[in-house]
């Protein structure tokens, strides 16, 4: 997408110099994809990528410089030609900022971000200091953050976000990382106030749900005895419903006035659909009910009072939501309500091929609704998402029958009507088409 933008600009710029079209029309133009005629002057995305490897290669090579003579350097030699290079690359970067020429620095302080962090590694080599391993990637993190938040570069703040995450998932062995919020805070903030990118707010979205986890099983171990804590379910259940309070709180930002805040509220919308799916594929098994039931029984009950807590807030958030999406919302929280808190009454076996069914008939219905939903809007990612969820129930009911061969031939049968009808409804929409045109 990011390529197909930058050739627009291109082109308007070319309609608006040939006078095919006012200077006006073509700012509008742009401005549906965030873009102006005023970035025609911008380096392109290859000069950048060209620029960055040239960088990165000239720092290694002054690397390598650095290291061939390494034996011969006192320590204090070792560790003023460490310091004065990466000062030399974020001195070199700040100058281009100060100087206006914002992409070449930005090259120049992610090489010297890089720097930064082999500096770290290398004095933690001269003077031994390798007892706690991550706090080498926090300090990187939290020298990398700075200058992400004075650029406002997406690149930088994937740098320290990228550092961050490596922190947190080596951290997790020894202590908790109480700083994460910190560095997903900024990267949020980045996205929602400076500048838009759509794997930043995914990244740091997830990090941010896997943060809250890992807070949960801090909680359990310390306040709970580990022989009653359950790891896969409880935090099964915990990414459901954060989960379903991000959802919330993007369907609360489908209608906002910024163009940019709807489109990253369709972008986490569309991300929590295709998890919801993946679930939903994983949970067509059988076999996946009755091990979910049966640790469900004891180790659910914390998931369970979430889950209200959810309900709740999913409708105080509801007021801004029109009178369909209310309705969506709570049929999903209601549906995930009914598979959480049905195993604590009813014995798990005999609950297992009937939930598989009902899950396989949702996933059915699904796909049905995709492929109608993307022919009457013309929408094509719509209609192949639906004709791929359909085959994916196909292989794997074939792979793996449910229950008996007369449910799976049921299941087969449905799908195969529905791509019939889905190919009938498009030759009559495009016989209808032409129609109208003549």
């Amino acid at each position: 997408m990011r390529l197909f933008k930058g050739e627009l600009v291109r082109e308007v710029r070319g309609w608006v110099d040939e006078g095919l079209i006012e200077p006006t029309q073509g700012d509008a133009i742009l401005a549906r994809y965030d873009r102006s005629l005023s970035e025609v002057g911008k380096p392109a995305l290859g000069y950048r990528v060209l620029s960055a490897l040239a960088v990165l290669c000239g720092g290694a090579a002054l690397l390598l410089l650095l290291s061939h003579n390494w034996d011969e350097l006192s320590r204090a030699g070792r560790m003023l030609g460490l310091i004065g290079f990466t000062a030399l690359l974020n001195g070199m970067g700040l100058l281009r900022w100060v100087r206006g020429q914002r992409d070449n620095a930005v090259l120049w302080l992610f090489a010297g971000g890089i720097a930064y962090g082999a500096s770290i590694m290398l004095i933690a080599q001269i003077y031994h200091l390798g007892e706690h391993y991550p706090d080498g990637l926090l300090w990187w993190a939290l020298g990398a953050l700075p200058m992400a938040w004075l650029t406002a570069s997406r690149l930088l703040h994937l740098l320290q976000l990228s550092l961050a995450s490596l922190w947190m998932f080596t951290e997790f062995q020894f202590s908790f990382p109480w700083l994460m919020p910190l560095f997903i805070g900024a990267a949020l903030y980045q996205v929602l106030y400076r500048k838009r990118l759509g794997v930043l707010l995914i990244s740091a979205l997830a990090l941010a749900v896997i943060w809250l986890n890992g807070l949960y099983q801090w909680s359990m171990l310390r306040w709970q005895d580990w022989r009653v804590y359950d790891e896969w379910v409880e935090h099964l259940g915990l990414t459901v419903v954060l989960c379903l309070l991000l959802a919330a709180l993007a369907l609360t930002q489908r209608d906002h006035p910024l163009r940019g805040r709807r489109a990253d509220a369709a972008l986490v919308l569309g991300w929590l659909s295709r998890l919801g799916l993946m679930l939903l594929l994983v949970f067509s098994y059988p076999a996946a009910w009755r091990e979910f039931g049966e640790d469900w029984l004891f180790h659910g009950a914390p998931i369970a009072w979430l889950l209200m807590g959810v309900v709740v807030i999913s409708a105080v958030l509801t007021r801004w939501m029109s009178a369909r999406l209310r309705l969506g919302l709570l049929g999903v929280v209601l549906l995930v309500g009914a598979a959480l808190l049905l195993p604590l009454s009813v014995p798990p076996l005999q609950l297992a091929v009937p939930m598989a069914l009902l899950i396989n008939l949702v996933l059915l219905a699904i796909g049905i609704a995709l492929i109608f939903s993307g022919l009457s809007r013309r929408l094509a990612k719509r209609f192949y998402g639906g004709i791929v969820l359909l085959l994916a129930v196909v292989l794997m009911r074939y792979l793996d029958l449910i229950g008996d061969y007369l449910s799976s031939a049921l299941l087969f049968a449905v799908a195969g009507g529905v791509l019939f009808a889905a190919a009938r409804f498009w030759r009559s929409a495009t016989a209808r088409e032409v129609a109208n045109e003549h």
